[in-house]
């Protein structure tokens, strides 16, 4: 990692708590480059260019660039920076890496041009813009661990506590963007999760019941096969399965 990283990593300490929720932490980088260049800067030196699952996040970044300029000018002068949404050559919105986008935030009336294909992130909103365009840009930096190494799921829990962690577990859909970008390096195509099936109901690791859980329960059958009563996370669907808790799967300990 180059010296500016560990510096840039400092201007996020005030915000940090902010996103426990999401696994890790924002990163604002001053540089004025194009979308692909800051993508590349990303994935080199944290995880991935930043997404946004709700205003709540969506506003972080913005108050992140203010307080980073205002620390190195001396006053706000934050107006736009590059995210992780794009538009692939299917004409699909996508976080960087990642499945499809469910949350946007767009400019009112805002024309969304053939050649706009990237967005950044203002004071005001959204902005659908060209990619080759030059603006600073957010990272985002997971404290999740992905691991590897193919393991039954038994196996992968057991791994995840000798670390002093367990298998993920998630609470919301909101985090599934995050877990995904962490997991892109797998090289399974599915990675185990914390959920199993536990006598009648899906169940996390950290306890947490999956009927409490709405967003989760169309991804699950309610009556699995008899061997597939573990998930996991397929990274090309975002979607949970069921899975044999025999089978050997990459995994994500946090």
């Amino acid at each position: 990692m180059d010296a500016t990283a560990p510096r840039l990593l400092l201007l996020t300490g005030l915000f940090e708590a902010a996103l426990s929720a999401t696994f890790g932490v924002n990163i604002y980088v001053s540089k004025n480059v194009t979308w692909s260049e800051a993508r590349g800067y990303c994935t080199k030196y944290f995880t991935d260019l930043s997404s946004v699952s709700s205003q709540g996040e969506s506003k972080h970044l913005v108050h992140l660039g203010e307080y980073a300029a205002t620390l190195s000018t001396g006053s706000s002068t934050f107006e736009s920076g590059w995210t992780g949404l794009h538009k692939d050559f299917s004409g699909t919105w996508k976080w960087s890496g990642v499945s499809p986008a469910l949350f946007f935030q767009w400019i009112p009336a805002k024309d969304l041009g053939n050649d706009l294909n990237c967005v950044v992130l203002s004071k005001q909103d959204w902005q659908v813009v060209n990619c080759e365009e030059q603006f600073p840009f957010f990272c985002f930096h997971t404290n999740l661990a992905l691991v590897k190494e193919s393991k039954s799921w038994e196996a992968a829990m057991e791994h995840c506590q000798g670390l002093n962690k367990e298998l993920l577990s998630l609470s919301s859909e909101l985090q599934l963007t995050k877990v995904l970008q962490t997991s892109k390096m797998a090289s399974t195509a599915h990675v185990w999760t914390g959920l199993r099936y536990l006598g009648d109901s899906w169940v996390w690791v950290n306890g947490i019941n999956l009927e409490n859980q709405t967003w989760s329960q169309d991804m699950i059958p309610q009556c699995p096969a008899w061997k597939n009563h573990c998930g996991a996370l397929s990274l090309e669907s975002g979607q949970m399965e069921t899975w044999d808790c025999a089978d050997e799967l990459n995994f994500i300990c946090y």
